[in-house]
């Protein structure tokens, strides 16, 4: 008989933050409300035939109640299960469907209310701008549905709970190598020659006086040795012959050696001083999306122009928005419907956003999120930062209530590129580059027509990549022409929502909803926004839709640089085949070169503004060639009470090759693995709290390199603690095994907290898998929607020839609250 297969088993656990949580029933009355705080992700489920609790002047009830007591002001977003909330009647253009419709309410700790959100949008929102203690509760208007209502940090324009930023970013000061600064204690009548002694001695050469008892000092050659006190050798050193790294390292061996002797006051280095281009914007320091692309160092070469423009094809955008003051030109809105447009009209040059629910109460002003990103007005000491600082941004409406239509994308591309089109004008100036944070199924040939024919024109097209964690086909991203932007995590890993597939050209920061530092502020976007009271605020969104338009502000800066760039030559740089530089402008993520994840990689703002200098056309000289320059993210970590391990990106932010010389944690709690490589290395640092107390912990991560530019070594600060609530509940999570094809579902089983979230998949064959868990607690068959826990392994996971086990596998979970990609549906 034929031998038994051989096999393999895939086992690990599923990792749910402990502010993720369940609804625990009953809860219907104010007595009986469930406790939550900040950041607090809880799932739920309503039904208009449950009890509860009537809300005071109002016919109202409400079915579930949570208690809130927060010190700041937040914003509360109920996200809602069931998509079928309403549907339009093409011929009456009327809503002729409500079969799930749930409201948010926030009652004061009375029980009075103080705010009611009765919208038809998959989401309701509401700000609490001042601090105190609330009940916060869901009522079931029609139907049922399962639902996340969430609690996140909100600063209001008006700066009512401003967030505090978080830790900035911590670097071994730049200095030059081979060069000391020493202030002696010894009589100034000291000789040039006991000078000269005194410093051989300690393995340097004296250069000069700058000061009365100020001595410039630098490294010997290579014909001097030195002895140190005590006869100890000290080794030859020729800087003609080592590396920088190996310069720079001697330096501070030497400055420790003079710190030591009792004769010198002080000793350092000839420490580097550069202009800094950093924005005064307050909720800047909470922005951790920039520095992730490099972004501050691109500011340090150009901050943008006001020759560029950057359409974005939304919901439109508010234009009074103070931190969008200045940054709009006339667009166009190209929603048709009467019941869509909600703006009582149809096409027409107002391209303001009157908002997306028909009853006005939870609207996403999503282009205003979007707008923001791309080119929110920075360095106005308000809100926050946009990718560049002056570019121009033209709004062009192509969604309403439920999305839009291919027709009306197309027609708002080919009006953004100065094209003909349905509305009988253009503008007064074509966009530079159009971003399309939106999407939906199918291919769209009304859409690739005008696309084609905008990119003939010379516009860059850049479109996110939709959030089904799919790999099936996305319009327009898609489509060819279109730059497809993936989303990362603060991590670098691939947002778990993000889709991927052969389409993906690059990925930018699209965040998660949850913290991973513990610092009370999200891992999640930020933007301006505002709601349909006309509030305006800043607020937390995750999705492709968020990653799409840093890209798009990274190509405004490109072509601030080099107003001649082609579409052509951004997708060459993306690939790195263009013949005028050998510059990479991405990170390489993943698997090496490009793949179905990332792309061709992280894009890297300061590389990509830099190789635009080198293209012909550039508005100035060639800014490179450069030396490597070491760039880690996350610069810190927070393993909370329930995170094992936790990644570290170093990647190469100039040119040639980056080695990372040694990983070194200060804590024997610490360990890191590996402990060098070249760059792009993603390293992992794992905790062990055996035989520790309960209580905080910090240590740091010491990252050095062979960086030839700015500093060779960076410190990421760690925290963690020991004790209280390790685990949150998510209700039962699937686990599903999927093939090498990323279409066929191979194995699956269901866990949950009472085993642990632990997980074991049996008689698996040899071969490559991915696994994603989540649930679908809605009943449509699709894990991972909106109202759902979802996790997803961002890489393969291998079964050999021997059928060797696979344990450890652990996954994330977050509940995926936040907007979705507006759809867009054929017409």
């Amino acid at each position: 008989p034929p031998p038994p297969p051989i096999e393999g088993t895939i086992s690990g656990r599923l990792i749910v933050p402990p502010n993720h949580e369940v609804e625990v029933e009953p809860n219907g009355t104010p007595a009986e409300a469930q406790s939550i705080s900040l950041n607090a992700r809880v799932s739920g489920a309503a039904a208009a035939a449950d009890p509860g609790f009537p809300v005071p002047g109002t016919s109202a009830v409400v079915t579930d109640l949570y208690s809130l007591s927060s010190t700041r002001a937040v914003n509360v977003t109920l996200t809602i299960g069931a998509n079928d909330l309403y549907t339009f009647d093409p011929a009456s253009e009327t809503i002729i469907e409500i079969t799930n419709d749930l409201d948010l309410v926030v009652l004061d700790d009375q029980g009075n209310l103080v705010a009611f959100s009765e919208g038809l949008t998959s989401t309701e929102s509401i700000d609490i701008a001042t601090p105190g203690d609330y009940f916060i509760g869901i009522r079931a208007a029609v139907g049922s549905s399962p639902y996340v209502v969430a609690v996140s940090p909100l600063q209001l324009f008006s700066g009512a709970g401003s967030a505090p930023a978080t830790a900035a970013k911590e670097t071994a000061p730049e200095f030059i190598s081979g060069e000391i600064l020493m202030k002696s204690l010894r009589p100034r009548a000291t000789s040039k020659d006991e000078r000269v002694a005194f410093a051989k001695f300690h393995g340097a050469t004296y250069e000069r006086t700058i000061t009365p008892g100020i001595d410039f000092l630098a490294l010997p050659g290579p014909s001097r040795a030195a002895k140190a006190r005590g006869g100890q050798a000290i080794a030859k050193i020729d800087p003609s012959a080592i590396q920088t790294h190996m310069l720079h390292a001697a330096t501070l061996e030497v400055i420790q050696r003079l710190q030591a002797d009792p004769e010198v006051a002080w000793a350092e280095p000839n420490y580097i001083r550069r202009a800094q281009v950093v924005p005064n914007d307050p909720e800047y320091g909470i922005q951790w999306h920039y520095e992730q692309i490099n972004l501050p160092d691109a500011w340090d070469t150009t901050t943008g122009s006001d020759n560029v423009i950057v359409a974005v094809l939304d919901t439109g955008i508010l234009f009074g928005h103070p931190d969008l003051a200045g940054r709009l030109i006339p667009g166009y809105d190209f929603v048709t419907s009467l019941s869509r447009s909600l703006d009582g009209d149809g096409r027409d040059p107002d391209a303001e956003d009157p908002g997306d629910d028909p009853r006005n109460q939870s609207s996403s002003f999503h282009g205003t999120h979007v707008a923001g990103t791309v080119g929110a007005a920075t360095n106005n000491s308000l809100g926050v930062a946009g990718v560049t600082w002056q570019t121009r941004i033209m709004p062009v409406r192509v969604l309403g209530a439920g999305g839009g239509t291919s027709s009306e994308v197309a027609q708002g591309i080919r009006f953004a590129a100065g094209l003909t089109n349905a509305s009988g004008t253009v503008p007064g100036e074509p966009a530079h580059v159009i971003n399309m944070s939106l999407g939906g199924g199918g291919t769209s040939m009304i859409e690739q027509d005008a696309i084609t024919a905008a990119r003939a024109a010379g516009v860059v097209i850049i479109a996110a990549a939709g959030n089904d964690n799919s790999a099936d086909m996305y319009s327009p991203a898609g489509l060819d022409g279109v730059i497809s932007v993936a989303a990362v995590a603060v991590t670098g890993q691939k947002a778990s929502y993000s889709n991927h597939g052969d389409k993906i050209d690059v990925a930018a920061p699209g965040g998660e909803f949850w913290d991973a530092d513990n610092d009370d502020n999200l891992d999640a976007v930020r933007s301006t926004l505002g709601d349909d009271r006309g509030n305006f605020s800043y607020r937390y969104y995750q999705g492709t839709s968020m990653a799409s338009p840093h890209m798009a502000g990274v190509v405004a800066l490109m072509l601030s640089m080099n107003p001649a760039l082609t579409p052509d030559d951004i997708d060459m740089l993306l690939a790195g085949t263009h013949p005028d530089t050998s510059r990479r402008i991405t990170t390489d993520l993943g698997l090496a070169g490009r793949d179905d994840r990332f792309g061709h990689g992280l894009i890297d703002a300061a590389a990509a503004v830099i190789a635009a200098s080198e293209i012909p056309g550039s508005v100035g000289p060639p800014i490179g060639p450069q030396g490597s320059r070491v760039a880690v993210f996350p610069t810190s970590l927070n393993f909370g009470n329930f995170l094992d391990s936790l990644p570290i990106v170093v990647t190469n932010a100039g040119i040639g090759t980056l080695n990372v010389t040694s990983v070194t944690a200060d804590v024997p709690w610490l360990t890191v693995s590996p402990g060098s490589g070249t760059a792009p290395i993603s390293i992992t640092v794992t905790k062990d709290v055996t035989g520790l107390a309960d209580g905080s912990y910090n240590g740091t991560v010491q990252v050095d390199t062979d960086a030839t530019e700015g500093a060779s070594g960076i410190v990421v600060n760690v925290a963690m603690t020991v004790g209280g609530v390790t685990m949150g509940d998510a209700g039962p999570i699937l686990v599903q095994i999927i093939d090498a094809t990323g279409s066929q579902v191979v194995a699956e089983v269901i866990t949950d907290a009472a085993q642990g979230y632990a997980y074991s998949l049996p008689g698996l064959a040899p071969g490559t898998y991915s696994i994603r868990a989540g649930t679908d607690r809605d009943g449509d068959t699709i894990i991972c929607d909106i109202e759902d826990a979802c996790a997803a392994l961002l890489t393969d996971v291998t079964i050999d020839s021997s059928g060797t086990d696979v344990s450890d596998v652990n996954l994330l979970v977050v509940f995926g609250v936040g907007q979705p990609a507006p759809p867009v549906e054929n017409e």
